[in-house]
């Protein structure tokens, strides 16, 4: 804290009008200071000065620099990150010592720190404050008249892509409840099954992804705690704190596992008196940080328990059987329809009954969704691999998406934020969707001269921003709708006022209902763990996003035209599959390779990006992407006679400076791999060692066009290396822990 002069407080004060800071503090204890009077004179911001006081958010006399920064402190007390202070009051905690431990705990009178701002439910934090943290867990449950265990593992079966290291199940037999869980694959524990089964008709599951304690049995979910059944996805921040309070009042821990302590919770609730669903919510307004929770108690054999905060959950009714899940696409087949949870609901399920309550313990509705009809999805269809079925999917998805969007209605949406008045586009995404936003950027910039720029989540979110102007709109790029750093990013954006734009490629996803306006994906479910045909789904879209734009500044006869192309792109990609052999010789090339070079020029720029991380993704390559004209400034060291360089020549007038970039490459020893059309073959046979050819195509859809050998050659790079192409190590398809 800085003592308030004249600059400082015209500055915070210009903040504060600008951000219309609304969302008071819980409870913050009024510390007068003799100087007072210094800055509650009259003049500009007095009303927001005592606006201030009033809410008793900050001692008067001392305003924050609006320059200052701070270590941003979660609930527990873990450094996350930094972040500006001034960006929002309602997460501005200066905290030392005990203090830092619970932003709930009353400070003493006249202590110098420990000014507290924070929301008003204890236990539970705000849906504009809370930091998210997801984890690529998987949670399915069922309650019905069939026998559970082959429905729980289907249902785990399906969740695999999610990534995870171990998996496991719990199902009611009478009054007993049976646990069966391994550490390893899905597999492993089908194997247990085989030997040790186990019967009844209600059941919980989960595959786990390691965040507190090894991937050891032990630690695998389901956790049980006297009767008390729990698997949980997120992360309990405070976990220690109530582990030391709960073993004081004699519970018994087994495992390492944030988790454990929730059952614990809820059973000493019970035995208090509560009914397992009451005791279940008792239990969550004591934990610190995000959770997706499924329960069952011996008491009530035939119902399950849920609550949702910061981590997605569906419940889904289908013929006799009730489905609760993280993913909506594990229920294909077993629901008909299905509601998201939203955070702070909790409900009761049974074999014909899905009970919703609020936060307040009201009975809900939640919009319907839909739910794939067939679990195609979730096998190979003849492919060796969901990765090489859904590059082979994408002539489809892309026909698919052509016949959504020729629809005007779903763009005409922008015309609610009057798109006639878009100046500014603030793009923000993580990995492959941060790539395709970057190529999107050029089409927008070149055809409709709106100013575009592409942020990377995880560091929008805690950049300073500057003034947000009229006319600027952001634009949310995911696949899933659930990644972290992404969904933080929207939040902030909502709270600053800035309109929202989702793409996304599940609709009931967090994303989609949070933002103002929804661009579906609709390519289907996307196993493999490298992102394929929602990438290319993505460019499309974005695509149609770009031409509908380009209206206020292209006459309709040249959008039309360009429209045209991309009826036209399913053929070309298709043919562009057909040269597979080609790209199969390229991959063999890899098989001992360490590192390897991806080049490229304007909008191919980002896709030598993307087909670098498509190849370190799956095959543990080392492999960096630069623009072309950046070789001479560094790169080029790096370059020898076992590195392979692969170059995209997408771009007819720059195909000269990237030949010269490349004669640089092969003067030094270095394996050029081109890949263009024929054209650009012909130009750059003297410095090409190899050449991947794609069909000629306009150069508005040329990006689409070149993806997919790089698509193939991470593809089949993988398998020459004998590699899991479809979960990756380490890696996870959903969401990542911040």
């Amino acid at each position: 804290m800085v003592r308030c002069s004249r600059r400082n407080r015209l500055a915070w004060l210009l903040h504060l009008r600008r951000h219309d800071h609304r969302h008071g503090p819980r409870r913050i204890p009024r510390l007068p200071h003799p100087s007072a009077r210094e800055c509650a004179h009259a003049g500009t911001g007095r009303g927001l000065l005592r606006h201030l006081r009033d809410c008793r958010l900050l001692r008067v006399g001392h305003l924050p620099d609006p320059g200052l920064h701070l270590a941003g402190l979660h609930p527990a007390g873990d450094r996350l990150g930094r972040f500006p202070l001034c960006e929002n009051l309602c997460r501005w905690r200066r905290a030392t010592g005990p203090q830092a431990a619970n932003p709930h705990r009353q400070p003493a009178s006249g202590a110098r720190f420990g000014w507290h701002a924070s929301c008003s439910s204890p236990g539970r934090q705000s849906d504009r404050t809370r930091e998210r943290i997801l984890t690529m867990c998987g949670i399915f449950a069922v309650a019905g008249t069939a026998d559970a265990a082959p429905l729980l593992m289907e249902g785990l079966t399906r969740l695999e892509y999610r990534g995870y290291d171990s998996a496991g199940l719990a199902v009611q037999q009478g009054s007993e409840i049976v646990v069966r869980k391994e550490a390893g694959k899905v597999s492993s524990l089908q194997g247990l099954l085989a030997s040790d089964p186990v019967s009844g008709v209600t059941g919980i599951a989960h595959t786990r992804w390691a965040t507190h304690g090894a991937p050891a049995t032990v630690n695998s979910h389901p956790h049980v705690a006297d009767g008390i059944a729990i698997v949980h996805n997120g992360i309990v921040e405070n976990h220690a704190a109530l582990r030391a309070e709960l073993a004081a009042r004699g519970a018994r821990f087994v495992s390492q596992t944030d988790t454990e302590v929730i059952p614990w919770l809820v059973r000493m609730a019970m035995d208090k008196g509560a009914h397992p669903f009451k005791a279940l919510n008792q239990a969550v307004a004591r934990l610190e940080g995000s959770y997706a929770i499924a329960m069952m108690a011996r008491e009530t054999p035939g119902e399950i328990y849920a609550t949702r905060n910061g981590s997605p959950l569906v419940a889904g009714l289908g013929d006799g059987c009730t489905c609760l899940s993280s993913d909506l696409n594990a229920m294909a087949g077993l629901a008909d329809r299905a509601v998201a949870l939203e955070d702070g609901d909790s409900a009761r399920i049974s074999a014909n009954e899905i009970d919703i309550r609020d936060r307040a313990g009201r009975p809900v509705n939640r919009p319907l969704l839909e739910v794939p009809r067939a679990s195609h999805a979730f096998d190979t269809g003849g492919h060796s691999h969901f990765m090489a079925k859904e590059i082979y999917e994408q002539p489809a998805v892309i026909d698919q998406i052509n016949r959504l969007y020729r629809d005007r209605s779903l763009l005409d949406q922008l015309f609610s934020l009057d798109a006639a008045r878009i100046r500014r586009i603030n793009f923000v995404a993580c990995g492959s969707s941060f790539h395709a936003a970057s190529v999107a950027r050029h089409w927008i910039q070149s055809m409709s001269g709106i100013e575009c720029t592409v942020h990377v989540a995880s560091e929008y979110r805690y950049e300073a921003l500057p003034r947000i102007y009229p006319g600027e709109v952001a634009i949310l790029v995911s696949q899933s709708g659930e990644t972290a750093d992404t969904l933080a990013a929207l939040e902030r954006l909502r709270r600053l006022g800035m309109p929202v734009i989702a793409i996304v490629n599940e609709s009931g996803s967090t994303m989609a209902r949070l933002a103002d306006i929804t661009l579906p994906l609709a390519a289907g479910p996307e196993i493999g763990v490298a992102s394929t045909k929602a990438f290319m789904a993505q460019l499309v879209v974005m695509a149609h996003l770009s031409l509908h734009l380009a209206l206020r500044q292209a006459s309709p006869t040249i959008t039309g035209r360009l429209r045209d192309h991309l009826l036209r792109l399913p053929a070309l990609i298709d043919a562009a599959l057909h040269n597979e052999p080609a790209v199969i010789e390229a991959a063999s090339g890899l098989a001992g390779v360490s590192s390897a070079l991806f080049l490229g020029r304007g909008p191919f720029q980002a896709l030598a990006a993307e087909g670098a991380l498509k190849l370190k993704e799956t095959s543990y390559i080392h492999a960096e992407a630069f623009p072309a004209g950046e070789l001479k400034h560094g790169p080029l060291a790096l370059v020898d006679d076992a590195m392979p360089v692969f170059a995209l020549a997408g771009s007819d007038d720059l195909r000269p400076k990237l030949a010269s970039n490349l004669r640089e490459v092969t003067a030094r020893g270095g394996q050029v791999h081109v890949i263009g059309d024929r054209e650009s073959m012909l130009s750059m046979a003297d410095v090409a060692s190899g050449m991947m050819t794609v069909p000629r195509a306009p150069e508005f859809i040329r990006p689409m066009v070149a993806a997919v050998p790089l698509q193939l050659l991470a593809y089949h790079a993988a398998c020459v290396r004998g590699l899991d192409v479809d979960r990756p190590r380490n890696l996870a398809k959903s969401v990542t822990v911040e």
